[in-house]
């Protein structure tokens, strides 16, 4: 009987803890990023306060881009691939 109970726990415990651990070790540890270019962006943010993708950055920044504000420090985005959720292929390409 006790047996049953001290594997039930054993299992509860180590199915709980596995995505955190799994989780963390993808990631490096970094300060949070904060501003445009947290994202993989370019790091600019346009006269609209918004932050500028690199479609547009020549457009709304100019070129070179003086119209804008530079925010992105060195490293971020660097997290992207580890923070951001996995793309998923649709069903009819992964074929």
């Amino acid at each position: 009987m006790w047996l049953r109970a001290l594997v039930s726990v054993l299992a509860f415990t180590v199915l709980s803890a596995w995505p955190m651990s799994v989780g963390h070790a993808a990631c490096p540890e970094r300060p949070a990023c904060e501003g445009c270019g947290c994202k993989g962006g370019p790091g600019y943010r346009g006269p609209d306060q918004k932050c500028v993708g690199f479609k547009n950055l020549d457009k709304v920044c100019g070129n070179p881009p003086t119209r804008c504000v530079f925010e992105n420090a060195p490293g971020t985005g660097l997290n992207r691939e580890c923070a951001m959720p996995a793309k998923r292929l649709p069903a009819d390409a992964a074929k």
